[in-house]
């Protein structure tokens, strides 16, 4: 377990707030399933989350991969500053594009905004909205569940991290 895996946090921590909206959607539909014309709601996150983690990829691979170039290149001399020692080599060498990529992490963090999208199907249960009780009762416990995991994660991550800094890292 990479124990200061920040980025993992961060990212369940989006999926847990788009969890979050995700049950609200579902409690809206519920106290308006006999409403007449309400339309049911849903979230879509997924894919936004998706797309974080392949960027995300793709930005380790980037720096593996020019890691790796670094160890190959007999004239490569590793140079230190006192801000950031290994960034500022690696500015150095790296293509601007590249490394303009590294650094969108927070670009793509704050971007992520959950979708409320309406669910146009239409059926209707009598009173003219597309609500159904017990598929909604469903959803919401999938999506607890969903939340509990990605908590019970979260929570032993903090748990093992908080036991390195009372042991004093050994």
């Amino acid at each position: 377990m990479d124990l200061f895996n920040v980025r993992a946090i961060e990212v369940s921590n989006l999926a847990m707030n788009g969890l979050v909206e995700r049950q609200t959607a579902i409690a809206s539909n519920t106290a308006n399933a006999m409403t007449p014309d309400y339309q049911r709601k849903r979230v879509a996150f997924e894919d936004q989350l998706r797309t974080i983690l392949e960027k995300d990829n793709i930005r380790r691979d980037l720096r593996m991969q020019n890691s790796l170039e670094y160890q190959k290149d007999k004239t490569y001399k590793p140079g230190y500053s006192m801000t950031n020692p290994m960034m500022e080599n690696i500015a150095q060498r790296l293509p601007q594009e590249q490394m303009m990529y590294i650094r969108q992490v927070d670009a793509d963090t704050n971007s992520y905004d959950p979708e409320i999208i309406r669910d146009t199907r239409w059926i209707d249960y009598g009173n003219g909205n597309n609500v159904n009780v017990e598929e909604e009762m469903m959803d919401m416990a999938k999506t607890g569940q969903q939340y509990n995991v990605l908590a019970t994660v979260q929570g032993r991550f903090l748990s093992n991290m908080l036991e390195v800094i009372r042991s004093g890292g050994s």
